[in-house]
């Protein structure tokens, strides 16, 4: 008898002591195959269970899959709105291909306090990964502003996932699985996207902020903190992007500040509001409506230290919800019945702000679904009302100057807008110039010498030098449309676009494409031309693409003639679908090259093209330095500049093989 029991005792013990985890139940394994490509959204394969209080541990969680009634997402990406329980997925993934592969396993929302994922092999191994907005930046497998963990499928291999989640903001769980150069694809267009978006909205800051400065209506400064706040801080908070950026290892101050930036975001619609729509003026009782939410909104802030973070989340959620549809009828109010031109700006801004942010909030709340649309909608919609607020500002700054100015002389109002004219014209050459590299990078090898001469105040040309690598040196030129404030700001979104091509592209082609996928279609319609080189001076080598730019010539002092180098390609903003093809020319020592914009010509035409003149004039003096061709060109300049001012912006760059 007592044999029996020993036995019956070391069964059980043994059966704990060396339990496995239990596979995903009802679940049909995703063949490997079926994610090459593009990422795989998993919304389709996802069977989940809710638990509270949590689990931790993977015996816990198979265990649950076998025992607790479980629910399929049925391809509708996973949203619970603001719920306190915890939710576990489970997937699983069979490698059909005969090769070693590293997948990504990636949860594309930022706001999730506590993800856990586990991947059970069928040898009985389990890795596993705890990370989130609670925890450091550095337990993420990758550099990304979501989550992810990566894996290993070793041939014929199934592996089963299970990723636990936990948070004390609204959550929903849209779980991809790729390939890892798909998902370094995806991450380098989402950051690309990212830049984009808070490079058009700092600019958009900078500028107005000098306008204050210009003007002093403090319209100008509530908007500019309503800017830094709402689009840019708040921003990056939504996204994910103040771990990534500013505090990888403070879990805690990131999490408490989302709540923060959210109720001073809200707090600085008030005074934006207020002055944007003249209300002391316009509507002096809905002012002091204003006024009392603002006060609210200050309240709340105060409570933030002593309330739960769910509880102020969901406050600010409602109060943002109601103070939509209140300031969206007050802006309609004032625009349309009142008749102050500025507040349509601010109606159309607001509304498009409303449409993104009330998709954004309710699928925060659970009642939208997670796509495309409500992921992004709010930040479009800040996008879009940037740039209608900055035409509302500038048309309040007009009609408030109308109704204070009637008293006086035609000529004093001529005066003051020829000045202020004047002071933005020069914002917009402090702004163009700050687009334009101050200092030449210095290359073993390379001699630099750059040309810049706008035919204004603030010209439409643009050009970059950057280091590339231990060995080359990457150059762009362009040709951007237009004069002034306008050329300036394009420019500087030019910049934006291409610093942060950089980051990937290491080809002249490449660059020019990256490029016009970011700009086409955001560029207010218009195009520009624009070469990229590539020099490696290890290799003497150069690449070349172009776009629809004037060629470069290269030459050297036993050249018979001056190598004319064109590639074929359309205007970036002709259409996101276009290539361009590069070539590649050998380098040799003394080879001189110039890139130049097409006011260069305007200055050699003597009767004859301006184009040709050049080519003899370069040839005559080939063997010079660069040091003396460029002293030769802008000696030209000045010369034809006496004759009267020029038609067009002129830019050169001179570069000489050492």
């Amino acid at each position: 008898m007592k044999q029996t029991l020993t036995l019956i005792l070391l069964c059980l013990f043994h059966t704990n002591l060396f339990a496995e985890p239990k596979t995903c139940p009802i679940t049909i394994p995703i063949p490997f195959s079926s994610i090459q490509g593009e990422p795989f959204d998993l919304s389709g394969q996802l069977v989940y269970f809710t638990k509270n209080p949590p689990i931790h541990t993977v015996l816990e969680v198979s265990d649950s899959f076998q025992t607790l009634p479980l629910e399929n997402s049925n391809g509708v990406i996973p949203n619970f709105g603001n719920t306190d329980r915890q939710y576990w997925f489970c997937f699983v993934i069979h490698n059909d291909v005969n090769d070693y592969k590293r997948i990504i396993t990636y949860i594309k929302y930022p706001l999730l306090d506590e993800v856990k994922f586990f991947a059970l092999r069928e040898s009985g191994d389990v890795s596993e990964n705890t990370q989130g907005r609670r925890y450091p930046f550095e337990n993420r497998d990758r550099d990304y502003r979501g989550f992810s963990f990566a894996t290993d499928l070793l041939p014929s291999e199934t592996v089963t996932y299970f990723v636990g989640i936990k948070t004390d903001s609204s959550m929903s769980v849209p779980l991809m699985v790729a390939e890892e150069k798909n998902f370094y694809t995806f991450t380098t267009w989402d950051t690309l996207l990212q830049g984009i978006y808070f490079g058009i909205v700092g600019v958009m800051s900078i500028y107005n902020l000098f306008v204050y400065f210009m003007v002093r209506d403090k319209a100008y400064i509530f908007y500019v903190l309503y800017l830094c706040i709402s689009a840019i801080l708040f921003q990056f908070s939504l996204q994910g992007l103040l771990p990534v950026l500013f505090f990888p290892n403070s879990p805690e101050l990131v999490y408490n500040s989302h709540n923060l930036l959210y109720f001073l975001f809200l707090l600085t619609c008030f005074p934006m509001s207020i002055t944007f729509m003249n209300l002391k003026t316009n509507a002096p009782m809905i002012r002091k409506w204003f006024l009392g939410l603002m006060i609210l909104s200050v309240i709340c802030i105060c409570l933030l230290p002593f309330l739960s973070y769910r509880l102020m989340n969901q406050t600010g959620d409602i109060f943002s919800f109601l103070l939509a549809f209140f300031a969206l009828f007050v802006s309609y109010y004032v625009a349309f019945v009142k008749k102050f031109p500025p507040a349509r700006f601010y109606f159309y801004g607001y509304f498009m702000v409303i449409v993104g942010g009330l998709a954004t909030v309710l699928k925060y709340m659970g009642f939208f679904p997670v796509n495309v649309f409500t992921e992004n909608s709010f930040q479009v919609g800040m996008a879009i009302e940037v740039l209608l607020m900055a035409f509302g500002l500038g048309d309040r700054i007009s009609v408030v100057r109308e109704e204070k100015d009637k008293i006086q002389l035609k000529a004093e109002i001529d005066k003051q807008k020829l000045i202020a004219f004047g002071k933005e014209l020069k914002l917009a050459q402090k702004l163009q110039e700050s687009t334009l590299p101050q200092i030449l990078p210095k290359f073993p090898g390379l001699v630099i010498k750059t040309g810049y001469f706008p035919a204004s105040l603030v010209g439409g040309d643009f050009y970059d030098l950057t280091v590339f690598g231990k060995h080359q040196i990457c150059c762009l030129i362009a040709d951007v449309t237009g004069h002034g404030v306008p050329a300036a700001i394009e420019a500087a979104m030019l910049k934006i676009a291409y610093m942060q091509t950089l980051a990937f592209a290491n080809k002249p082609g490449k660059v020019l494409e990256s490029i016009n996928v970011s700009l086409a279609g955001n560029y207010k319609n218009q195009f520009l031309t624009a070469s990229a080189i590539f020099i490696d001076l290890e290799q003497k080598l150069l690449k070349v693409a172009n776009a629809g730019h004037p060629a470069l010539y290269k030459f050297n002092e036993n050249s018979t003639s001056i190598e004319v180098i064109r590639p074929k390609g359309k205007l970036i903003g002709y259409s996101k679908e276009v290539q361009y093809p590069e070539e590649t020319h050998k380098l040799s020592t003394g080879d001189k090259i110039l890139l130049f914009t097409d006011g260069i010509w305007d200055l050699w035409e003597n009767g004859d093209s301006g184009e040709e003149e050049l080519i003899n004039w370069l040839l005559k003096r080939k063997s010079e330095s660069v040091e003396s061709l460029y002293g030769g060109i802008d000696e030209h300049i000045r010369l034809r500049n006496q004759e009267g001012p020029a038609d067009d912006d002129i830019t050169f760059i001179l570069f000489e093989i050492k």
